[in-house]
C-alpha cells in the first residue's frame, strides 16, 4: 500500500485552532483520524465525517488523572468512533497498554520514528501498532528542512504507509522552529492556552515559512491520503 495517513493530536488546543485545522483538511477532501485530549464541539460535530480515537496522558500532573485507572476512566468518557489510542508524549507502559486493551482498544499508534517507514504489527497484547512516519513537533525538534526536497518526495510517493501527526496549534501558528512554540507555551497558563482568543492567535502566527507550509506541500505531494481506519480495515 502507498498512502499518507493523516492524524491529528488535539493536545488541548483552543477550539479556534482545531476548527482551522479540520476546516483546511475538509477543504482538501482529507478525512483524518483525530486523537482527543478533551471534548471539542468541532470534532464531535464532525464524527460522521472523521475518525476519532483517544489521546490519554499518563504523565505527572495530567489533567486526565493521577493513576492509570483514573486516566482511562476520564478519556473513555470522551466521544470516539474508532477503538484506537495514541498517548500524549507517547508515554505508555505495559500496565496502561493492557488496561486500554481491556477497555476495548484495538489499535495503538505510539511508535514515533524520524521519517522511517515501518509496517503495522501486532504487539504482545494483540494490539495493532501503527508506527508514525512524521510528527510535526518532532520534525521541528530535529531541525529538518521546511522545504520538500526530492528525497522526501520520493519517500512520500514510494511504497508503504506513512503516518503523519498534525497538531492544531503548530498548524494554526505555522511554527517555524521548536523553540518558538516552546516559548509560547511557557508564556501562558493552561487555561489561557485552551481559551486563546482569535486576536491572540493572530498575533502569534508566524508570517514566514513554517510547519504549516511544509505540511500543506507534503499533503499536495501525496498520491493518496487515508485514515487509520482505512488502512486497518476496522
Amino acid at each position: 500500500m502507498n498512502s499518507v495517513v493523516v492524524t491529528v493530536d488535539l493536545d488541548w488546543a483552543p477550539e479556534l485552532a482545531i476548527e482551522e485545522t479540520l476546516d483546511f483538511l475538509k477543504s482538501k477532501n482529507i478525512s483524518p483520524t483525530v486523537f482527543v485530549t478533551h471534548r471539542s464541539p468541532r470534532v464531535e460535530a464532525s464524527m460522521n465525517e472523521i475518525e476519532v480515537g483517544l489521546h490519554p496522558y499518563f504523565g505527572k500532573a495530567s489533567s486526565h488523572g493521577s493513576t492509570i485507572s483514573d486516566v482511562i476512566k476520564r478519556v473513555m468518557d470522551f466521544p470516539y468512533n474508532l477503538p484506537a489510542f495514541r498517548c500524549h508524549r507517547f508515554g505508555i507502559c505495559n500496565l496502561s497498554k493492557q488496561a486500554l486493551k481491556e477497555k476495548g482498544m484495538l489499535i495503538s499508534s505510539n511508535v514515533c520514528t524520524d521519517l522511517e517507514i515501518i509496517s503495522p504489527f501486532k504487539d504482545r497484547f494483540g494490539l495493532l501498532e501503527v508506527p508514525i512516519f512524521l510528527e510535526d513537533g518532532g520534525y521541528l525538534w530535529r531541525q529538518h528542512s521546511l522545504e520538500i526536497n526530492q528525497n522526501l518526495k520520493k519517500i512520500v510517493l514510494g511504497k508503504g504507509v506513512k503516518v503523519i501527526i498534525i497538531h492544531p496549534m503548530h498548524f494554526a501558528i505555522n511554527t517555524p522552529n521548536f523553540s518558538y512554540m516552546y516559548n509560547i507555551k511557557r508564556s501562558m497558563s493552561c487555561e489561557k492556552w485552551r481559551c486563546m482568543t482569535k486576536s491572540t492567535l493572530n498575533k502569534l502566527r508566524w508570517k514566514g515559512r513554517g510547519i504549516r507550509n511544509f505540511i500543506i506541500e507534503l499533503l499536495e505531494t501525496a498520491d493518496k491520503t487515508s485514515s487509520l481506519g482505512d488502512i486497518t480495515a476496522l
